[in-house]
């Protein structure tokens, strides 16, 4: 996808594209992918990618090679079995398979379509500050030309649905000070304006251990920090306010763990985050925003790319 110039009005997603694996967390996160394609009175594609060995061995076995065939029947059903009837009606659903290595089958069936949005399910946390939402997944995040919606566990029951007025009232989008917070502010209240809620800027900083005889000078470095941290996210914030209502606010703590209180405290319906790290996930930037964001998540989290623009 082309990086073309922010308008003042996003009009919003044209082509929404949802992996599935027939799992109940991708059938929950289909159903998020129905509210976003409803609101945007966009296509809705829905895609399963068989893999290649599953396939030639299951032919092997069972002396079928009309699996595939077989496979676009099962997601039809799945798709027709997870959307409403009403939505159905009003959107262009599609069901599309394909065979090869899913992340890359899922990033070319999204050029082909000219998706615009991908929305997957994430499998949650396994162990303190670990990253386990599956290989897919983490493949989207990593090499997508577009936003990813990543839907958390949550309760991922058969019957669990958002409500059609997701995410309700409050957006957060946690932002890290620097040469890009400016714009990464902008695209998050003009996205926040399109959900119809109002936005919360958020900064996190990490407290940093200290022995005791040097606490009382940290303590005082600590509340400069927070200032300076305050007044720049204030000024974003009130940029912000041209285009939706917003707020800010500056946490301190463990990052994870102070932006997924505050999102539950908050009542977030989704988080916005851009990935500055794409290559970096379990190196040296392990500890950065949207790091923390994806892996701690309670709420959906919209992640876009570095290049990517709103048109």
């Amino acid at each position: 996808m082309g990086a073309p110039k922010q308008s003042g009005h996003w009009t919003g997603f044209r082509a929404v594209l949802c992996p599935i694996d027939f799992s109940d967390q991708a059938r929950l996160a289909l159903r998020y992918a129905e509210v976003v394609a409803l609101r945007a009175k966009a296509s809705l594609t829905v895609t399963y990618a068989n893999d290649p060995l599953l396939i030639a061995a299951a032919a092997a076995a069972l002396h079928d090679r009309q699996l595939a065939k077989r496979s676009a029947a099962e997601l039809q059903a799945f798709a027709e079995d997870t959307v409403a009837p009403d939505s159905r009606r009003k959107l262009r659903l599609r069901a599309h398979v394909s065979v090869g290595n899913p992340a890359d089958a899922i990033l070319k069936t999204a050029a082909t379509r000219q998706s615009d949005l991908i929305v997957v399910g994430t499998h949650g946390l396994t162990g303190a500050d670990k990253l386990l939402m599956g290989s897919t997944t983490l493949g989207l995040l990593q090499r997508s030309t577009v936003p990813v919606l990543a839907v958390p566990r949550g309760d991922a029951s058969s019957e669990s649905r958002p409500s059609a007025s997701w995410p309700g009232g409050r957006v957060m989008a946690p932002i890290e000070l620097g040469a890009s917070s400016g714009r990464e502010a902008e695209t998050a209240a003009h996205l926040t304006r399109w959900f119809g809620a109002s936005l919360l800027l958020v900064h996190a900083i990490e407290e940093i251990g200290a022995p005791a005889w040097l606490r009382s000078d940290m303590s005082a470095h600590d509340r400069i920090r927070i200032a300076q941290a305050q007044r720049q996210l204030e000024a974003l914030a009130a940029n912000a306010n041209r285009f939706v209502s917003s707020e800010s606010r500056v946490i301190t703590g463990h990052v994870a763990e102070e932006l997924a209180a505050l999102a539950a405290s908050e009542r977030i319906g989704l988080v916005i985050t851009a990935l500055r790290d794409r290559r970096g996930w379990f190196g040296a930037r392990r500890g950065s925003v949207s790091y923390h964001v994806l892996s701690f998540a309670v709420s959906p989290v919209l992640a876009y790319p570095p290049q990517w623009r709103l048109r």
